[in-house]
Formats: structure tokens, C-alpha cells, sequence
């Protein structure tokens, strides 16, 4: 990161998403006045309407509008960073197990849930999305590149899986209040906490989370965004 009239967009899934992580990136970055979020208001690797041929053209109606909201040029967008939840993406078929509640439910060794084959072909077409997506270096001529949290953010983060959408917020508050003052710690705990395994090699982090039950368990390779860019480096 380098000119501090640029910005840097991050495109979460969620409210409670951008309220854990907005304050604290922020703060990290301090000397850094681009830093925005935006939210996809649900997983866009899993939306039935979205596919690999229309996903640059949805992430970039995201960025258009942002740009509109703020009065910005293409010249002011440094960087479009965007976090996934794995939600267990990459699993073998034999780990989604059949069950009685309507909502899935996951587990560090299963996906329980009432239409297996729902939630396979799910996982084929999100796969399939986050694959297309990881090998674009830009989206419509803006600099890209995808993180995840697995196998979602409230997992990640806070080692805690279906979370109902009350309790999601309630989470997030205090996940960023616990760092208030001490920001730069965030990115220990990640290391030592969250990552649990996942290579320092941006590419490499992705191979390990589609081996085995790793997209189900705890991990981040998120750590590697301040890697590439670190601090007093702004």
C-alpha cells in the first residue's frame, strides 16, 4: 500500500462480518485513509443466480456502486480485497451426512443437513466459483485477490459455528471491542489462533484448504493480506 488517496475495498458476506473486521483494519492502518467495506448481504459462491459467467460482473456492480456512493474514479480503487467463509466447500460427498433440521449444520468432521444432495451440488457450484475467482488477478481492471475464513468468519474468528443471525452481531461487538487500543494484536491472533496449519504462500493456503476436512475446520490464510502489506509499510 502505498498512496494514501487510494483505497482499499473489502467485500465480506455480512453486517456482522464488516462490524468485527472494519474497526480493527482500520485502526491497524491508521495512516491509511482508504480503508472501506461493503457487503454482499450472503454468500455470492452459493447463490443459485450466480455463476462463473456472471460472478466478475456481480463483484463488479459491488465495486460501480461503491465507487457512485462515494464519488470515486477508477483511479482511486488501489485494491478490491473480498473474504470467503469455505462453509466446507471443498469436503469429500461422504462427509455431508443426512439429518432432520432444515438448517445445515456444521461440525469440524461433517455438514449435517435434510437435502444432502442440495448441499452437494451447492458445494460444487461454490467450489467452481471460488476457483474461477482465485485465478483472476483483477476484477473489470480493478486489482483483486480472495482470503477465507473457515469454515465461516464466526468459526474463525470467535471458534464458534451456527451462530444464529442474533447472536452473530452480538459476537462481532465484542470481538472488536476486546482489541480496541491494541489493534496490531489482531494479526497475532490470527497467527496463533486462527491459521492452525495454513502456509504463509498465498497459493499454497489455498491448496491446503481444499485437502481433506480443512474447509470445515478452523483456519485463515487472511494473515497473508498483512504479510503483503505490512505495517508501518502505508
Amino acid at each position: 500500500m502505498a498512496n494514501t488517496r487510494k483505497t482499499i475495498l473489502f467485500i465480506v458476506e455480512g453486517h456482522s462480518d464488516k462490524k468485527a473486521l472494519e474497526y480493527i483494519i482500520r485502526k491497524i492502518y491508521s495512516n491509511y485513509k482508504g480503508i472501506e467495506f461493503r457487503v454482499t448481504d450472503g454468500d455470492i459462491s452459493s447463490n443459485e443466480t450466480v455463476t462463473i459467467e456472471n460472478v466478475e460482473d456481480k463483484i463488479y456492480r459491488i465495486i460501480f456502486d461503491f465507487m457512485e456512493d462515494k464519488k470515486l474514479k477508477r483511479s482511486n480503487i488501489f485494491q478490491v480485497i473480498q473474504i470467503f467463509d469455505t462453509d466446507g466447500t471443498y469436503i469429500p460427498e461422504n462427509a455431508i451426512i443426512s439429518g432432520e433440521n432444515k438448517k445445515i449444520e456444521y461440525t469440524e468432521t461433517k455438514i449435517v443437513c435434510k437435502d444432502v444432495e442440495k448441499v452437494k451440488t451447492r458445494n460444487i457450484q461454490k467450489s467452481n466459483i471460488m476457483n474461477h475467482l482465485l485465478g483472476q488477478n483483477e476484477i473489470k481492471g480493478f486489482p483483486y485477490k480472495m482470503y477465507y475464513m473457515s469454515c465461516n468468519l464466526d468459526h474463525a474468528l470467535y471458534n464458534q459455528q451456527n451462530l444464529d443471525d442474533a447472536l452473530k452481531g452480538e459476537m462481532a461487538d465484542k470481538f472488536y471491542e476486546r482489541f480496541i487500543g491494541k489493534e496490531e494484536m489482531f494479526i497475532d491472533y490470527l497467527k496463533t489462533d486462527v491459521v492452525n496449519g495454513v502456509p504463509d504462500s498465498f497459493l499454497a493456503s489455498w491448496r491446503f484448504i481444499k485437502e481433506e476436512l480443512h474447509s470445515l475446520e478452523r483456519h485463515t490464510n487472511f494473515h497473508i493480506f498483512f504479510q503483503d502489506n505490512p505495517l508501518p509499510g502505508i
